[in-house]
């Protein structure tokens, strides 16, 4: 082409452009009102001719932005195009209800209800050992079920939602994901609220919801939840419904969008309860010597006139406002400043920021250099109660609430496990979830909850008394979550500390993770003055009214999640603490507060400051002493009256002491020096080193003498995988076990601490260990075990060197282990080291507990795993003496399978056990059953164990030939039966079950990685989750191209016209195990599966899921929701919980999940 051509053409486009942009605008305004009424164009068509042709539109121009099909105007060209497509939910519109897609007749909401409650009657309502507050969620998650049923009912879709009662969910409208403010289903279960607590003036519930009909259908039921009159209807059904459990419902919101993603209980970000303490459990004058001190009555004549002031003050104000400019604080009573200031202890510290920090860095350094070498006396600080700001001061960084909203997440958190009326794990330190920031701790008001003041006394004083009788200071505690039995022991503290019979720093050392001491008894009545007030959600009270969505949505959102004193909360709230204070009687609860406060007096608070002043001794000695030590010689040893005994012991103590002197000792992991105390002022005798942070570097050219390592006794424990020590230390390692032997031989039965459990297998002649962790002069604080550790039976405690102190506290109890060998329960029992001096080692030997998805299953506990089967099998024996002898393979997961099954004192895999929540019967059992179905057989110990249980037929599918055979063996009548009647039916298919009939591939399982056969991991070959594998595997016992063999298939359901048995399933089975290694996916993922017709006389039924072949939960819901339409109510491990409730969620554990489910009741 030309170069001058190339101009022209641009010139000529922009002509052209030009002149289409200076068309009348009445050509296309006549052209816009042709498209919008046409009812022959696709709607996206009209849409972008629509956006192509009104570029230039003005806004002047209302013809324009109006909608052919229902009139209605609009302000922008946006808004009329999502009219247009249906974004507005305008369905009074053809053009919009054409347009819109046909998804939107699927309305996917979340129900957030804000309500009170009051338990009148906890022991007649708690059933099922369920907390008040589960018991008022599910009535109130139930009076809504009836209602969106009852609406239905109204649209005539009664037929279409299955079910015939009227609390029922179906295709038409199910829900998921209850949870409630004060829940503990998706946090730890140390934090569930106080059975105590019968009481709430503001709880938060929610649950999703799905409601699938025609748009008409959904759109009246929108109008019908936006309007107030749902809330009423479902208080009037709470009313009449729910007579013991008084429920105030004070607002509600149907209609919260998915997007907003709240859930009631870990959406929640603060929590608080409101405690109303008596005013005369503090009153100067409790003890009875001072029972008619003139300073008590002058103390309540103060409190009272103190108390009006602040009652005024408290209806002028109902919600917190800053104080305005010049306005005094009230002067309080002495006693009450000691309250403020025990309750100021409390809180959690708000962490400055590195800037901050730095600030007093510099202040702090300039103070002391105009000081010089002045220091206080150490009088002066016991004076002043800080004696923890300077003794007790460590390099530890605080823990900070991270996550937390604002300056919430610099709130220091503190270790609450010695307030925690839980034991084992849950009231260890280690463990996350004692660690909780207190937000707040403060008085809020005063309460007299009788105004019993009378007449009739003529005495002033008998005036006074009367008067504070019934008088409360309402105390609230805000934090992040409370610890179970946490506030009760906290009053308790805090009234002892107002007393002045603790010191001011109890909190600062009870609250100390290395430090255990038994926290005071909570008071009595605690029902009576103790109920929950209320949980804050700061993020979504920031964002809930810029959210978008339905009109009004966001402020009716907002009003429910936001707590702001409504008119119906405040009166809820004294209607509930009218209810708390006379429920009982007071005469009896009045002489058990007068036991517990003598008792708190007398004898738990004088035992407490003992430890508290012993505590301080200590690091008083520690600190003074510091400075000397680190110059002294660390080969200067206590005087100590005996030495190690010859032989085991000094050969085992003189490798110790090489290592030291060597300066090889290994550092210490992460996880164990968490629960190691730091060593004070540094001293050179305790330097430990850790991955993370390395103490040693403080003192250079010192060597590190101080910390943990393990080793593994590789006589027992044949892997490839062994720790660090066994490579730097094989002398040391075969001593270590070598003296764990002579202890075993030396003590018939070893010393055991208080309250152990022993189990049957190590009662009185303890097996060798397969681990042990080598410590030297670590003095660990409160902790229960943990990591390698975890689900160990029983530990094996001992010390070696010359110290003195250096006991182990089990529970509280302290036991001399220099040479003296003890166990305990180091999973479950809590357990630290007392201070010493000198050199101290101490060997913890144990043996990690094995389960059945482990893949490292070494040769010793395979031989362990037999020995217990084999002692099980003999006891299965005489229960069914008709039967031969169980026979298993050695060295294989037939072992397994047995102490799954067959382990009465643990329960069998297969037994149902009682959880919160759980609506199965806890009486789920093959006891009541005639003929039982075992798909998926193996070698027979689930039909042997029904045979056991009285079931009169077995019929059992079992696919692999080498388990058939071991099946066919293990059921063949050994004996006949006395009574030919009473002579069980038993009948064996060499078969697998699917979905479908016909041939099939079995895959053959590959060994474990131990070598251990593998005989349970069988299945068809679309399931197995075993591949061909062309390079090396860790055991020689395992194949890389696997076994496969073709199999007859026969299918789960099937048809029984004429006396065909075409199927697994056949009439008389009412119980079935369902364990066919993948196939049961598909088998209840079936149209049949869905129908109740096809379960026959089926009445319960366990199935073992295998998520490991597909971990996709929402098939798993879909699976269960057939077993649900089926008519089956269904319970397993986990429901309800995050996994079971995110959708698109991945199955996040190694096994598979035990199912159970039981037909409801149901009329033939």
């Amino acid at each position: 082409m030309p170069m001058m051509a190339q101009p022209l053409l641009v010139l000529l486009a922009l002509l052209t452009a030009l002149t289409s942009s200076l068309a009348p605008i009445h050509r296309r305004v006549l052209y816009a009102e042709r498209i919008l009424p046409s009812s022959s164009r696709h709607p996206t068509a009209i849409l972008s001719t629509i956006s192509t042709h009104l570029d230039g539109l003005c806004r002047d121009d209302e013809k324009l932005l109006q909608c052919q099909g229902c009139k209605r105007k609009f302000n922008s060209r946006n808004a009329l195009f999502r009219h247009i497509r249906g974004d507005d939910e305008a369905l009074d519109c053809l053009i919009a209800i054409e347009a819109k897609p046909k998804s939107e007749v699927e309305l996917l909401m979340t129900a957030v209800i804000r309500y009170g409650y009051y338990n009148g009657n906890p022991d007649d309502t708690m059933e099922s050992s369920r907390a008040t507050n589960e018991v008022v969620a599910n009535k109130i998650y139930e009076a809504f079920v009836r209602h969106v049923n009852t609406y239905l009912d109204g649209e005539n879709v009664l037929q279409q939602n299955l079910g015939e009662s009227t609390f029922r969910e179906g295709k038409i409208f199910s829900t998921t994901a209850l949870s409630y403010s004060s829940a503990a289903i998706m946090r730890q279960p140390a934090l569930r609220q106080d059975e105590e607590v019968v009481g709430a003036t503001s709880e938060v519930l929610s649950f999703n919801y799905r409601l699938a009909h025609k748009p008409t259908t959904i759109t009246r039921w929108k109008e019908y939840a936006n309007s107030g009159e749902i809330q009423k209807d479902l208080q009037a059904w709470l009313d009449n419904e729910s007579p013991l459990v008084q429920i105030q419902l004070h607002h509600m919101d149907a209609l919260v969008p998915r997007s907003y993603k709240f859930y009631a209980e870990r959406s929640a970000t603060q929590r608080s309860y409101t405690f109303l303490l008596p005013v005369k459990w503090i009153l100067p004058g409790v003890d009875e010597a001072e029972g008619n001190d003139g300073r008590r009555s002058d103390a309540i004549a103060e409190f009272i006139e103190w108390g009006e002031k602040l009652s005024r003050r408290s209806q002028l104000r109902p919600t917190h406002q800053p104080r305005a400019a010049g306005q005094k604080k009230l002067d309080s009573p002495a006693f009450i400043l000691k309250l403020k200031q025990s309750l100021k202890c409390l809180e959690s510290e708000t962490v400055p920021n590195r800037r901050s920090r730095r600030q007093a860095e510099r202040n702090k350094d300039s103070e002391d250099s105009v000081a010089g070498d002045t220091v206080d006396g150490v009088g002066s600080i016991y004076e002043s109660g800080d004696l923890h700001l300077s003794l007790l001061a460590n390099d530890t960084p605080p823990k900070l609430s991270h996550g937390r909203f604002g300056q919430l997440w610099r709130k220091e958190k503190k270790c609450w496990s010695n307030f925690s009326c839980l034991t084992g794990m849950a009231s260890s330190p280690g463990y996350e979830a004692v660690w909780r920031t207190m937000d707040r701790a403060r008085i809020v008001g005063v309460v007299d909850l009788k105004n019993g003041n009378d007449p009739n006394n003529n005495s002033q004083d008998e005036l006074m008394d009367n008067a504070i009788q019934n008088m409360h200071i309402v105390l609230e505690f805000r934090a992040d979550s409370f610890v179970v039995g946490q506030i009760p022991r906290i009053i308790s503290a805090v009234v002892a500390m107002t007393n002045e019979w603790l010191p001011r720093n109890f909190f600062s050392i009870a609250t100390r993770p290395e430090i255990y001491m038994p926290s005071p008894p909570p008071p009595p009545s605690l029902h009576k003055l103790y109920y929950f007030q209320s949980a804050r959600y700061h993020f979504h009270e920031l964002t809930s009214n810029s959210h978008g969505g339905n009109v009004g949505s966001g402020e009716s959102f907002a009003r429910t999640i936001q707590f702001a004193g409504s008119d119906s909360e405040l009166k809820w709230e004294e209607k509930l603490r009218k209810k708390l204070n006379l429920d009982g009687d007071s005469s009896i609860y009045s002489k058990m507060e007068r036991e517990w406060l003598l008792d708190l007096r007398d004898i738990v608070s004088p035992d407490l400051r003992r430890q508290v002043e012993s505590f301080e001794a200590e690091h008083l000695v520690d600190q003074s002493q510091a400075a000397n030590r680190m110059h002294e010689s660390s080969n200067i040893l206590p005087f100590v009256a005996t030495d190690a005994p010859v032989g085991a012991f000094s050969v085992t103590l003189n490798l110790l002491r090489d290592v030291v002197k060597n300066g090889k000792w290994p550092t210490t992991s992460d996880a164990r020096s968490r629960v190691i105390k730091s060593p004070p002022g540094g001293l050179t005798e305790n330097i430990l080193a850790t991955k993370k942070k390395n103490l040693a570097s403080l003192f250079p050219g010192k060597f590190i003498s101080s910390g943990s390592f393990t080793v593994i006794n590789e006589d027992i424990w044949q892997s490839g995988e062994l720790p660090l020590g066994n490579e730097l230390f094989p002398q040391l390692r075969k001593a270590v076990f070598e003296l764990e032997k002579e202890i075993i031989r030396q003590n018939t039965c070893l010393p055991a601490a208080d309250g152990m459990k022993r189990g049957d297998t190590l009662s009185f002649h303890r097996l060798p260990s397969t681990h042990c962790a080598i410590n030297r002069n670590a003095q660990f604080t409160p902790h229960v075990d943990s990591g390698r550790g975890q689900g160990q039976s029983v530990s094996l405690i001992v010390g070696l060197g010359n110290y003195t102190g250096g006991d182990v506290i089990v529970e509280g109890k302290a036991y001399d282990i220099r040479y003296n060998a003890l166990e305990f329960d180091g999973w479950n029992q809590l357990h630290w080291t007392a201070s010493f001096k000198g050199e101290r080692y101490s060997l913890v030997f144990f043996t990690p507990e094995v389960t059945k998805k482990d893949e490292r299953q070494w040769d010793m506990l395979n031989t362990f795993d037999d020995s217990h089967a084999k002692r099980l099998v003999q006891e299965h024996s005489l229960r069914v003496p008709f039967l031969p002898p169980l026979q298993f393979r050695s060295d294989s997961t037939d072992a397994l399978v047995i102490n799954e099954l067959l382990d009465s004192a643990k329960g069998s895999a297969y037994t149902l056990k009682h959880h919160v929540g759980q609506t199965l019967p806890s009486s789920f059992s093959l006891a009541s059953h005639n003929c039982v179905l075992d798909v998926g057989a193996h070698i027979g110990i689930f039909s042997r164990l029904a045979l056991a249980e009285g079931c009169s037929r077995v019929i059992a599918y079992e696919p692999e030939h080498s388990n058939f055979e071991l099946l066919r063996r293990n059921l063949n009548m050994a004996k006949p039966v006395a009574s030919k009647s009473s002579q069980p039916v038993i009948e064996l298919h060499s078969a697998a079950v699917a979905n479908t009939s016909g041939s099939r591939t079995l895959v053959r399982a590959r060994n474990e990685n131990s070598g251990k056969q593998n005989t349970w991991r069988h299945s068809l070959e679309e399931y197995s989750q075993y591949v061909d594998r062309s390079n090396d595997l860790p055991s020689v016992l395992q194949k890389k191209t696997l076994d496969r063999f073709p199999v007859d298939c026969v299918s789960f359901f099937g048809s029984h016209e004429e006396g065909k048995k075409d199927c697994a399933l056949v009439p008389g089975v009412t119980f079935v195990k369902l364990d066919c290694e993948g196939a049961e996916i598909d088998i209840i993922l079936s149209e049949e599966a869905s129908r109740r017709s096809s379960w026959l006389d089926c009445t319960h039924l366990v199935v073992e899921w295998s998520f490991t072949k597909e971990r996709r939960v929402d098939i798993f819901h879909k699976a269960m929701n057939n077993l649900k339409l089926a008519g089956f109510e269904v319970y397993y491990e986990g429901l309800g919980s995050w996994w079971d409730t995110d959708a698109g969620t991945l199955w996040p554990y190694p096994n598979d999940a035990i199912v159970v489910a039981a037909m409801k009741q149901y009329e033939k």
